[in-house]
């Protein structure tokens, strides 16, 4: 009778919290929104969202010449875009003897939650300004950076705009907590054109639905669970996926091609997720570090110069250290830490400037 009892008590328990989680949570009872959920927590970023509702022509950039204040409860800062929609000083004819360095990536290098001095681009024009006889002469730094962009969406603005910036160094941040999936279902055109390609999401998305109908059971406690849990997971084992790794390779072949045509040295910057640097058993669960290491393999194997950011911030002392807890990105600390590590890493290169033409 006791147990009788206690299964009786553990049965009401889970159809009350399941009654619970269907009032609170009505998206994940729609099968149809519940596998959008799914798609987007996959890809962890807004790219097909952006891509419906922004302007190509623009690269779904930020509102050109506007200052806005984000704020939340870790943080508070505000932003300022150039006249071209990036948070990034003005482009300016080079100046004789100056090193160019431009940024590209998403919102781990864009500064969230950074102001204006403490973005990477800032600090690393500091660093070289501090800079002792013999280092980096004239460094000026741009950053073309986007929160939600992907590599496809780096190389059409390295498309567009590289005759303007005329860098010697292009800096990329390949962010491996999204970047791959969306990745996989975007193109460029050899003219710089940025799509979705709206086959590969469907695809993308079908698969999953096949191969992981776990994830879809009916019960919408359960979908909380695996949205949280196993999707994060499945991530990276897509990612893994040689079909998904071409893609990636594809754009980032395509970036160094460009960058050698224009007489700029190309460094990849691989970024790692929160849980991927602290490491432990989530670490374990997800394998985002295997993800960073293909693409590590990748450009050493390509000859392009790579900076492995595990190299400079690894434990959970390094997590609590350079990130914000709950938000995921870099603190000003974490930028700081990027800044110094690219500088070193440029200081240990050839850094002579481009006889940019006509440069005063």
């Amino acid at each position: 009778m006791r147990v009788l009892a206690v299964l009786l008590m553990l049965g009401v328990t889970l159809i009350a919290a399941e009654l619970i989680a269907r009032l609170a949570f009505p998206d994940y009872s729609d099968d149809s929104r519940y596998s959008r959920l799914v798609f987007e927590r996959l890809l962890n970023s807004g790219v097909v969202a952006q891509n419906q509702g922004g302007d190509p022509e623009r690269f779904l950039a930020y509102t050109p010449n506007a200052v806005s204040t984000v704020e939340t409860p870790e943080y508070r800062y505000t932003m300022h875009t150039n006249s071209l929609g990036f948070r990034s000083k003005e482009i300016v004819a080079p100046r004789s003897g100056e090193y160019r360095v431009w940024l590209l990536g998403d919102s781990m290098f864009v500064g969230v939650g950074a102001q204006e001095t403490e973005r990477i681009d800032v600090q690393l024009e500091e660093l070289g300004r501090r800079g002792a006889a013999g280092d980096i002469a004239g460094l000026s730094v741009f950053n073309f950076s986007v929160g939600g962009f992907n590599t496809g969406q780096e190389l059409a603005v390295l498309q567009r705009f590289i005759q303007e910036v005329r860098p010697d160094r292009v800096v990329l941040g390949f962010f491996v907590g999204n970047d791959f999936l969306p990745n996989a279902i975007v193109t460029v055109d050899e003219s710089g054109h940025y799509a979705v390609d709206s086959e590969r999401a469907q695809s993308l998305a079908a698969e999953v639905e096949t191969e992981c109908p776990f994830v879809f059971a009916p019960s919408v406690v359960w979908r909380i669970l695996a949205l949280n849990l196993f999707v994060p997971r499945l991530r990276y084992v897509l990612a893994s996926r040689p079909e998904i790794l071409d893609r990636s390779f594809g754009f980032l072949r395509r970036i160094q091609e460009e960058c050698r045509q224009h007489g700029a040295a190309l460094m990849v910057v691989v970024i790692y997720p929160r849980d991927g640097v602290g490491g432990g058993w989530v670490e374990d669960w997800s394998h985002s570090r295997a993800a960073g290491e293909t693409i590590v393999r990748f450009c050493r194997r390509e000859g392009i110069e790579v900076l492995d950011l595990l190299s400079i911030m690894s434990g959970s002392s390094a997590a609590r250290k350079f990130f914000f807890k709950n938000d995921g990105h870099f603190n000003p600390a974490g930028n700081r830490a990027v800044a110094e590590a690219l500088y070193r890493e440029m200081l240990s290169g050839n850094l002579r400037p481009a006889a940019h033409p006509g440069a005063p």
